[in-house]
């Protein structure tokens, strides 16, 4: 999985997600030709390539969190046949530093984790990326979950 160096500019963010319990914000990306596929077939294509960053966030004056700094950038990437195991979709992930530079590709954690939302093809956005799929609007939504190791 390799880190799209160009993601601000080329891929479409489609969801913020605030973290209240640890103070992230977590900016959501994805490829556009994924996106405008799955306007069409609401299935999450081979090709599809997500990034996540997260940041530290403070409280914000509309009871929002505001990102403060971008602490890592995690990679996620869908293709045909990328089976790491029976848990993992075909879904492969990677963590890299703000600036791009690798630091696992340790697939445990990943998919460990998000084992939890296989019924959503092992996204937990998978909402908020159809639904901006069908409006072309970024979608805002509060974690499900209390914490995370993503931070």
């Amino acid at each position: 999985v390799q880190f799209p160096a160009d993601y601000q500019q080329q891929f479409v963010q489609y969801a913020t997600v605030d973290c209240p319990n640890n103070n992230i914000v977590r900016k959501m990306y994805v490829n556009r030709p994924s996106l405008e596929a799955l306007d069409a077939s609401e299935t999450v294509p081979s090709g599809t390539v997500l990034v996540m960053e997260t940041h530290s966030a403070q409280q914000g004056s509309d009871n929002r969190l505001t990102p403060t700094r971008l602490n890592n950038v995690f990679i996620r990437e869908k293709r045909d046949g990328w089976r790491v195991n029976a848990d993992s979709g075909e879904w492969r992930s990677a963590w890299y530093s703000p600036s791009g530079s690798l630091v696992s590709r340790n697939q445990g954690s990943c998919i460990g984790c998000h084992t939890m939302v296989r019924d959503r093809d092992y996204l937990f956005t998978l909402p908020a990326l159809l639904t901006a799929a069908k409006t072309n609007q970024m979608q805002y939504q509060t974690t499900e979950f209390g914490t995370s190791v993503c931070r």
